[in-house]
């Protein structure tokens, strides 16, 4: 069964049970503070849970990808750990809660998934005496296979909903023991694949508990881990979502011939993984930084880089990015739309990483140079001050017979952290006030009040380090309002420094995080700040686009669109906005035309300071929860639009040039995203597109006017003889047998072509129409089905019995209910199965 199907297959379970099916949300949360990314399926429900939002129907269902950055270390050295997954769910909101959740869950898995019952074992909460009944009495189970643990309790975040839960967990088999004596919960033995949480708690920020206005019930299996257990593998790494990917960097590797165990595969892994995590998360709007999302994204991608570097790599991480788009195709289609903008962003990250080693490794190797080992406070200069990753500063002391204090870095490292977040603690003095002057200027003579290194003032940093910088004035804009952080170069006499990127350092301060490039940047010295011009005119011409999308929705849809957000970057940007259904393709067309009409009549853009009230009786439009601080800035486009808004703009939006909208998708319940391009981003996207057509005309050897055409004759043409190779095997090309048993036979089919589960049933339901027992047989693509009739269930056979035993044989898994079970194979192993099936049948006792 691939991975594809077992998806489906769950949603449509659930969909058949009344669950509405709702689309995954952003690996980005919204209007959720307390998290960094979304790492549950239910994270986009929680205002359902808590009541403070009407769910679209009591019961829901999806498939929504999550990110766990507090899994990157296990990632290599489990074959269950990865960071990025999808999350199969059902949801309840007061419809149902324990009895039903149980008894959806173990017949999802042995009756649909075929899974053998005796594998399965269950955890419950020491407290939950109804869920170790109701498994006992729902399922059957016997309580030999249910065990109480205190940590059977999910909680969504420090504050929120929470509710003691019960896990399911499948039996790998004594091979896969790591511990003697192993049980659900210890060891390596017994996966974890499913979780139901029974939600009746909400925990308040002072850690008070009150209870939910409903019960609910939250269930999460992890769509890799079903996978694993479904196609018999060794660990997840080894299933159809990730093979392509180990295989790819296997085939690039210098050392492809040495990574079947050990350091070698903990590589492919760590790369299969990280690639699939950075992938998404640059999808979903996320770009490296030093700060928040953007620092997972850099650290998983730094990290992917040091196994890349391990294995010799060819092409580095970027290629991989097509592969991803194509494993994820079905659950994230717009992927297929990005890979150029993912290999660009993933490319200047490879680059930026190279300069990190040059700048490092002359430090590292001084140190190693003393012979003694590599110290805490060493290492954890080498992560903070030249940004060398504590994975690389081992692997390389490794190598030279080192040892690295890698347990007091972490306490370096936590210290660091409690401090507070970025680059400033919070147990420094306010921060110097920095006069913001980029509105007006984008090179400016300034002096640099206070320098910080780890969170900490110094009296400088040198030639290779990094730290941040305040500005008595600065023209850099400041990371907020959706738009990035302005970029460019501070310089001295005798020095100079890149500045990386620009954040908020309070009300009235910002911090530069910089990179010495030479000399010595120290307080009280006098610089000039300069602003990449090109980085901040691209970021102006998106901010600027933004504005006029915003008012074009509101012409073409009406005026209770509302936006929710947006990312505004130098190449290109989102706009997120409250709508209950996709736009149509004739909408968006819609919308572009009006913003491109707007382009061309070239409006001048406005600003005035105003309090918020006059903002408002004006007709500005303000962000929903946005907190603003009097006087506000409004900005306009001359009769066209009209926002509150602090960022940076183009003078005209004839200076824009052009705006394409390049996608349109499904971001969260009741929450749309359309992506955009403006000014010379829009002119790149188009003639990427061109290229495109251009190779594909000459793929298929047709003028560019009739690609269509020439596709949808191929896909036409491709159907039909996909529909009768499918024929021809279930006809008497040779896929239907039959195999003898005592007084019958029992029709079988086989073909080699995977078959849609439900496409299985109504094939063999029709086999065993025409049979006289009643009975059928049919194997696809690994996937075996049988249906007994009266006739043989009689005789003491059950169809769930025999799926497992020959499955089981075989080295896959079967199960199922008497008169239907269902199985996988490994790959190859049709004939095999058929000759397990017709020896079992052979050995029937003749009818009485």
């Amino acid at each position: 069964m691939l991975s594809s199907q077992i998806r489906t297959h769950f949603l449509e379970y659930f969909q058949a049970r009344d669950h509405l099916l709702v689309p995954s949300a952003s690996l980005v949360p919204e209007d959720d503070p307390s998290l960094l990314l979304v790492g549950a399926g239910m994270v986009p429900f929680k205002p359902y849970f808590l009541g403070r939002k009407q769910p679209p129907a009591p019961r829901l269902t999806s498939c929504q990808r999550a990110f766990r950055a507090v899994d990157i270390e296990e990632v290599g050295n489990s074959t269950r750990h990865d960071t990025f997954f999808e999350m199969l769910g059902n949801f309840s909101f007061g419809s149902y809660f324990k009895e039903e959740a149980i008894r959806y869950a173990y017949q999802f898995l042995t009756a649909e998934m075929g899974l053998d019952p005796d594998r399965l074992h269950f955890s419950i909460h020491p407290s939950d005496e109804l869920s170790e009944r109701l498994w006992r009495e729902v399922a059957g189970v016997g309580r030999e296979r249910i065990v109480a643990l205190e940590d059977n309790y999910w909680q969504a975040g420090p504050t929120g909903p929470f509710g003691v839960d019960s896990e399911i967990y499948y039996d790998l088999g004594p091979e896969f023991g790591s511990a003697p004596q192993e049980s659900p919960g210890r060891g390596d033995r017994y996966l974890e694949i499913w979780n139901l949480v029974f939600m009746d708690s909400e925990r308040l920020p002072d850690g008070s508990s009150v209870p939910l206005p409903r019960p609910g019930v939250d269930t999460g299996m992890g769509l890799e881990r079903i996978t694993r257990v479904v196609q018999g593998k060794s660990s997840i790494f080894d299933t159809d979502l990730f093979s392509p990917l180990v295989q790819d960097f296997r085939s690039r590797s210098e050392a492809r011939d040495q990574l079947g165990e050990g350091a070698g595969r903990r590589h492919l892994w760590i790369l299969a993984d990280h690639a699939r995590g950075a992938c998404a998360l640059v999808s979903d709007g996320v770009r490296p930084s030093n700060e928040g999302r953007g620092y997972v994204l850099r650290r998983l991608v730094r990290r992917a880089l040091v196994s890349a570097q391990a294995l010799g790599l060819t092409g580095g991480l970027a290629p991989a990015a097509r592969v991803v788009a194509q494993i994820l195709a079905g659950p994230m289609p717009q992927l297929l739309g990005q890979v150029g903008e993912i290999e660009s962003v993933l490319l200047e990250e490879e680059a930026r990483f190279a300069e990190v080693l040059d700048r490092g490794l002359g430090l590292f190797l001084r140190l190693a140079a003393e012979g003694s080992g590599i110290t805490a406070e060493d290492a954890f200069r080498l992560h903070d001050t030249f940004g060398f990753p504590i994975e690389l500063t081992r692997d390389l002391a490794a190598s030279r017979g080192l040892e690295v204090d890698t347990v007091g870095f972490e306490r370096l490292l936590e210290e660091q952290r409690q401090r507070g977040r970025g680059p400033v603690g919070t147990d420094l003095p306010a921060l110097p006030a920095s006069e913001f002057v980029g509105y007006e200027q984008l090179e400016v003579e300034a002096r640099v009040e206070l320098v910080l290194s780890g969170g900490r003032p110094v009296e400088g940093l040198d030639q290779g380090e990094r730290g941040a910088v305040v500005l008595d004035r600065s023209p850099f804009y400041p990371e907020g309002g959706g738009q990035v952080g302005d970029r460019g170069r501070l310089t001295w006499t005798g020095g100079s420094a890149e500045v990386e990127d620009t954040q908020p350092g309070g009300q009235r301060s910002q911090l530069l995080s910089c990179l010495v490039t030479s000399g010595q940047l120290k307080p009280g010295l006098a610089v000039r700040a300069e602003v990449d011009p090109d980085h901040r005119l691209g970021c102006a011409a998106h901010h600027s686009a933004t504005h006029l999308v915003n008012a074009a929705l509101r012409l073409v849809l009406g005026p209770e669109v509302a936006q929710r957000g947006s990312l505004v970057t130098p190449d290109h940007a989102t706009f997120d906005f409250s709508w209950s259904r996709p736009l149509t393709p004739e909408e968006v067309l819609q919308v572009e035309r009006r913003v491109n009409d707007a382009v061309r009549r070239d409006l001048p853009r406005r600003v005035e300071l105003l309090t918020l009230e006059e903002a408002r009786s004006s007709g500005a439009i303000a962000l929903e929860g946005e907190t603003y601080r009097e006087p506000v800035r409004v900005v306009s486009f001359l009769g066209f639009s009209r926002e509150l808004c602090g960022g940076t703009h183009v003078a005209a939006s004839g200076q824009l040039g052009a705006v394409v909208l390049t996608g349109e998708r499904s971001v969260g319940q009741g929450l749309r995203r359309l992506e955009l391009r403006a000014g010379p981003a829009a002119e790149r996207w188009w003639e990427a597109q061109r290229e495109l057509l251009h190779q594909t005309a000459l793929a298929l050897g047709s003028p560019p006017a009739e690609v269509p055409g020439r596709v949808a004759t191929l896909r036409d043409r491709a159907r039909g003889l996909e529909r009768a190779l499918r024929e021809a095997s279930q006809g008497r090309g040779g896929g239907d047998i039959s195999l003898p048993f005592p007084g019958g036979e029992l029709p079988a089919h086989d073909s080699p072509l995977p078959m849609e589960r439900a496409e299985m049933r109504r094939l063999g339901e029709r086999l065993a129409e025409r049979a006289p027992s009643g009975s059928a047989v049919v194997l696809a693509g690994g996937t075996l089905l049988i249906l007994l009739g009266p006739q043989l269930t009689g005789r003491g056979l059950a169809a769930g019995e025999l799926a497992k035993m020959v499955c089981s044989a075989l080295g896959g898994a079967g199960g199922g209910r008497p008169e239907l079970g269902q199985g996988t194979l490994p790959e190859g192993e049709h004939a095999a199965a058929l000759r397990e099936l017709r020896n079992i049948l052979e050995k029937l006792p003749e009818e009485a």
